[in-house]
């Protein structure tokens, strides 16, 4: 077995320094220079020579991760594209969202006491998830951004009733109405209401119903019906109906909704989450009914 090696060490030698002559004879200038190499250097050098595919396997080997790496980039890059892939929808709408109070704002967007201009992080935001998620399922929306509640909050109803019934005469097929708040936490809570789906915190919502409206009891038969298509679709995300003595504008169709999804102390992450779950509850509502 000593033999064998001496043999082989020799042989290894012997084909180095046949090549090594071989390059002096062709470039003497570029076999000098390739001559000063490290120790590890020789060793892999004699070793490629006489084993051409250990040098295949380690060059193969030293690519996977970048591969792996450019792979998982595409992979990105693919599902960012995708968030960005607007929706069209052919036929006429069924479904308006507006917001009276369009600047209320979540976590973390807390100025101006959970009020901002910005889209960013307010009820605006989780309507453009509401509105896309409907659309994927082929109901056409009509969302408005109009801000209602800036400079005078008191005035906000009065010009939301103006914006709203402008749309419901340009579109009389949109007999789905949705007017999306948010609620106010009391001033001790530390989070805002949600429940978990799939191990996902979700914002609960809730839905206030007029008692002054004409169609009172259609409103709230309307109310909760979405309340138990909510509750048998995901357990516990069936959401309160308030009632308050006042209009909120709900006269103008029997299935208009004031919608308020979580609380200034949800984060918006949790209140787009309730939006995606609300639209696959409000949409077979309106398949079963259209």
């Amino acid at each position: 077995m000593e033999k064998r090696k001496k043999m082989l060490l020799f042989l290894w030698i012997g084909i180095f320094l046949c090549s090594t002559l071989f390059f002096l004879k062709a470039n003497p200038a570029s076999a000098l220079t390739g001559l000063l190499v490290s120790e590890k250097e020789l060793g892999e050098l004699c070793i490629h020579q006489t084993i051409p595919m250990a040098k295949e396997v380690k060059e193969t080997q030293g690519k996977q991760p970048v591969e792996k790496a450019e792979t998982a980039k595409e992979n990105e890059k693919a599902q960012e594209n995708k968030k960005n892939i607007e929706i069209t929808v052919t036929g006429d709408p069924l479904v308006i969202i507006y917001h009276t109070h369009s600047s209320e704002s979540y976590m973390p967007f807390s100025e101006s006491n959970y009020h901002r201009e910005a889209e960013e992080g307010t009820v605006r935001d989780v309507g453009n998830v509401l509105e896309n998620e409907l659309k994927k399922k082929g109901i056409n929306v009509v969302h408005d951004k109009t801000i209602h509640d800036r400079p005078s909050y008191n005035e906000s109803y009065n010009r939301s009733l103006e914006t709203v019934s402008n749309l419901i005469a340009k579109y009389p097929t949109a007999i789905y109405v949705i007017d999306l708040h948010r609620d106010a936490a009391p001033s001790s809570a530390t989070e805002g209401k949600y429940i978990e789906i799939d191990g996902e915190r979700v914002a609960k919502f809730s839905m206030v119903v007029g008692q002054q409206n004409d169609n009172y009891a259609e409103l709230y038969g309307y109310a909760k019906k979405i309340s138990e298509t909510a509750e048998s679709m995901y357990s516990g995300f069936g959401g309160p109906i308030i009632e308050k003595n006042y209009m909120y504008n709900e006269y103008l169709t029997d299935r208009c909704l004031l919608l308020e999804v979580g609380n200034n102390k949800n984060t918006i992450e949790e209140s787009r989450l309730c939006g995606e779950y609300f639209a696959q509850v409000l949409a077979k509502i309106i398949t079963e009914e259209q």
